[in-house]
């Protein structure tokens, strides 16, 4: 789709997604329409937005994004289906500098290479280079990446299991042996996840490692593919830990580890222990704990594109967000407690989406780091996928399956909180649950929209540019919304004004009949004669009457105070109830959502007609997950 092409259109043209038709009466221009298979989904752009390719049934092909994605290329899949198991492209990858593309496979036992590299240019363009394993993958995203190169393709990297990490030339055209010869071997036999840093400002790389736990404890260790032979630096983490995620800075001189456990310690969450580090490519400084598992989990944590520093949200929510620099590892700032979940910073580094989605319900704040205050808070319920486009202005928040299985749809936001566009992605209509295609049952969902992306932005024709100034007569917010000030506000509110004394405070006995301790003097009013009102006072109380009449006002009002106490006491009561129901609900269906995950693991004919009963239910519980916490945080 063209975004820029966004008009109003008539409602009562036909028209649904396959054409760009949005909900509110808008259109978009579908500039593009590419096959793709019905059991499986994948597509990549390369680094500059040129070239789009995308899994077909009979393997790839590869699309010029500048000249109307015209068909340039077809690359056939490599093994067949077998005894009825249906195989293919289901993940593919460019080379930085587009001369490569690799392709996985659906690992099948009968073809157990299922990761092949393919030449883009050159005299074998088209060809088959060479081929791996990824032994058990069947679709989604990668656990790791087989191959991949350098930036500048100089070097060319496989993961080559029970021996270590192949460095080889970047030029793949030579045969396996000689290839092999000409490089290294970083000599790490157990690694199961491997991350390739920014270029340095000599030119050269590092290359982070994660080796999961075995005879020792796990640990990451660093490398520069200059010098495979030995690790410039090494983390060692807790025990029992049993992955970890590894996120560069810009510059490749500083690397944050997540490392996560299924167990925790504490007891205090079921999804297990979190440990956030921070350390230095040279090892010249000690690694960094930035927040241990007694700190609760890590939600997300983000370096900026642009400058050397980073933002975590850690805890259950509310959770707290901060910044912290990246040249020491050390604390910056506290921006606020909010039950946020994700950080997005956008491509120059001004803004940052802080969003709360999966249990949450959809919440997004976009924060100006630069002027250190919150630009708008807006609601992108349901989002799976959200990513900022290369103009650093605009938000794509999309639903797809097979996370969500209904209510596909695409929406675009500015900035500053208003949604531009959303189109639906809704079937014609609604097949029947099962299907037998003679290999066991299929089930049927309304599932359409499987992913969503921008296409990069090659040219980079966008630059950075300042957030427009708020409305006149508001401010923005500096900082976060704290979730505990928002709560403050929403259950204190604006008392009515109360006179001096209308809390409890004695003003005599014309400000206590006027509370209504007790009853004045009455007054019979009457006619005389002449029509005339006039007036006759009972008679004057004695003092007895009057000390009477005060101890039996006071015990009323003692009662009446005790009847309020009482009241509010129930009332708290009532309250402390109600909220440890709603706690305990919402804690068995984050229970029942986690179960969901693991059921949308399962391959489509794996799933049982009681998995898509439950799977159904996914909807209704996440609507009532959201309006418990609301009430909750009320």
């Amino acid at each position: 789709y063209d975004v820029t092409t966004l008009e109003k259109a008539d409602d009562e043209v036909a028209g649904n997604w396959a054409n760009g038709k949005c909900v509110d009466g808008y259109r978009i221009k579908a500039v593009a329409s590419i096959p793709s298979p019905p059991n499986a989904f994948g597509h990549a752009w390369n680094a500059d937005g040129t070239r789009l390719a995308s899994a077909c049934d009979e393997g790839v092909r590869v699309y010029d994004a500048e000249n109307g994605y015209v068909q340039l290329l077809e690359l056939a899949k490599v093994a067949p289906d077998v005894q009825g198991r249906v195989g293919g492209v289901r993940t593919l990858q460019f080379s930085p500098k587009n001369n490569f593309l690799v392709t996985y496979e659906k690992w099948d036992p009968a073809y157990s290479d299922n990761v092949h590299v393919w030449a883009l240019r050159g005299e074998r363009v088209g060809e088959r280079l060479m081929s791996t394993c990824l032994r058990g993958y069947t679709s989604g995203a990668l656990p790791v990446e087989m191959v991949c190169w350098s930036h500048d393709e100089s070097n060319c990297l496989i993961l080559d299991p029970g021996s270590g990490l192949q460095v080889l030339p970047g030029d793949l055209h030579q045969n396996g042996d000689e290839t092999k010869a000409a490089g290294g071997l970083i000599p790490e036999k157990s690694i199961a996840y491997f991350e390739l840093s920014p270029p340095v400002q000599k030119g050269g790389q590092y290359i982070a490692l994660f080796v999961p736990e075995a005879t020792m404890v796990a640990r990451v260790c660093v490398y520069h593919l200059a010098d495979p032979g030995k690790p410039t630096a090494e983390l060692h983490l807790p025990a029992k830990v049993k992955d970890a995620q590894m996120r560069w800075n810009s510059e490749g001189t500083a690397l944050l580890v997540l490392a996560s456990s299924d167990v925790d310690e504490t007891g205090a969450s079921y999804f297990g222990s979190t440990y956030l580090y921070w350390l230095k490519t040279e090892g010249k400084a000690a690694p960094t704990a930035v927040y241990a598992a007694k700190d609760g989990q890590v939600q997300d944590f983000a370096w900026s594109p642009t400058a050397n520093e980073f933002m975590v949200i850690v805890g259950q929510p509310p959770s707290k967000v901060t910044l912290f620099d990246g040249k020491t590892g050390r604390l910056s700032s506290e921006l606020g407690k909010v039950r946020r979940n994700t950080v997005k910073w956008n491509p120059f580094g001004r803004f940052i989406a802080v969003g709360g989605f999966g249990t949450l319900a959809g919440d997004l704040d976009v924060f100006d780091r630069s002027k250190e205050e919150t630009v708008s808070t807006f609601r992108a319920e349901l989002t799976v996928v959200c990513t900022w486009a290369p103009d650093g202005r605009h938000l794509l928040s999309a639903t797809v399956a097979p996370r969500m299985n209904e209510g596909n749809q695409i929406s675009i936001y500015k900035y500053t909180g208003e949604r531009m566009l959303r189109i639906d992605f809704k079937p014609d209509h609604v097949e029947g649950r099962h299907e037998d295609t003679g290999g066991g049952a299929r089930t049927k969902t309304q599932a359409l929209l499987y992913t969503a992306s921008w296409r990069p932005d090659g040219g980079k024709k966008y630059e950075d540019r300042a957030a427009s100034p708020p409305r006149a007569g508001t401010r923005r917010k500096k900082g976060l919304e704290d979730a505990n000030q928002v709560a403050a506000k929403a259950s204190s509110g604006a008392g009515a004004y109360r006179p001096r004394g209308a809390m409890g405070d004695t003003g005599g006995s014309v400000a206590a009949m006027m509370r209504g301790d007790y009853e004045p003097p009455p007054i019979e009013a009457r006619t005389n004669g002449d029509g005339k009102w006039d007036y006759k006072e009972t008679p004057k109380l004695e003092e007895w009457e009057i000390r009477k009449m005060e101890k039996e006002a006071k015990k009323a009002a003692e009662q009446k105070a005790k009847e309020e106490e009482e009241k509010v006491k129930q009332a708290i009561r009532d309250i402390e109830k109600g909220e440890k129901n709603a706690k305990k609900r919402i804690k068995e269906i984050k229970k029942q959502l986690e179960e969901l995950e693991k059921l949308k693991d399962k391959e489509w004919d794996e799933l049982t007609e009681e998995d898509e009963d439950a799977l159904e239910g996914e909807i209704g519980l996440r609507e009532e997950l959201a309006e418990l916490e609301k009430k909750n945080l009320d």
